[in-house]
């Protein structure tokens, strides 16, 4: 059975390089990014703006995975967010779906929703109204509306996923114990949701939420769980612990 042949952008970034080994392995991976991307046999120097760049490297594509933005939480409107999170995206899934791509997986964030505060009870499901924390994540809530508006005009199968803050545990060091505590995910964690995403056959528009398991359940991987069968290897109550033996 032949592989999946996916494009990747924004695959030199902060959350592509760790998704970039595993999708080489696992799929025809085509990487698409201003930068080089290391390790990429298949990779197309490029930027968002550039609409033709875009249709050409999705040529050929089964499911696009994007990712490339501004993912800067203090970033400003309209002159830092608008060309990548808002008009890059709109080209990214218009692109996609000229190109006769099936699927985009799109890379949404947690700041979607974290206007709730981490610390009052309750559970966000990935029904709830959105509640944007920073400008970044009103336009990564503005991608989700575009997915929709794609998926319903044109067809494309699309799955949301609002990422948590992805990074190494020791990275993270205090952060741990205030909100890093309720939204981290570990690499290897993003790697299983994003394959899943991917890879999970029927299912035509979906948001999920993206994190490991955490301090307790403030943002619901239900969704995850039952549509693309997610299940976390990683919890920040095991690296709570080890920060604490090392503190003492």
């Amino acid at each position: 059975m032949s592989k999946l042949r996916v494009l990747l952008t924004g695959a030199a970034g902060r959350v592509g390089r760790f998704l970039t080994p595993e999708f080489e392995k696992r799929f025809a991976l085509r990487a698409f990014d201003r930068a080089p991307v290391p390790g990429v046999a298949d990779s197309v120097r490029g930027d968002l703006s550039d609409l033709e760049a875009l249709r050409n490297a999705l040529q050929g594509i089964d499911v696009l995975v994007h990712l490339a933005a501004n993912p800067d939480p203090f970033a400003k409107l309209p002159e830092e967010l608008v060309a990548p999170n808002i008009v890059g995206c709109n080209h990214a899934f218009l692109a996609a779906a000229d190109a006769g791509v099936r699927r985009v997986v799109y890379a949404s964030s947690v700041q979607t929703v974290m206007g709730k505060p981490w610390l009052e009870p309750g559970t966000v499901e990935v029904d709830d109204p959105p509640r944007p924390y920073t400008l970044y994540g009103a336009t990564k809530h503005f991608g989700e509306v575009l997915g929709r508006y794609y998926h319903d005009h044109r067809g494309l199968e699309v799955i949301c996923v609002r990422l948590g803050g992805c990074c190494e545990a020791p990275a993270l060091g205090f952060n741990l114990t205030g909100e890093g505590a309720y939204n981290w995910i570990s690499p290897r964690d993003a790697v299983q949701l994003f394959s899943r995403a991917v890879e999970t056959p029927g299912v035509p528009w979906a948001v999920v939420f993206g994190t490991s398991t955490t301090y307790r359940p403030y943002l619901s991987l239900r969704t995850a769980r039952e549509i693309l069968g997610y299940e976390p290897q990683d919890d920040v109550h095991r690296h709570l612990r080890k920060e604490a033996v090392k503190s003492t």
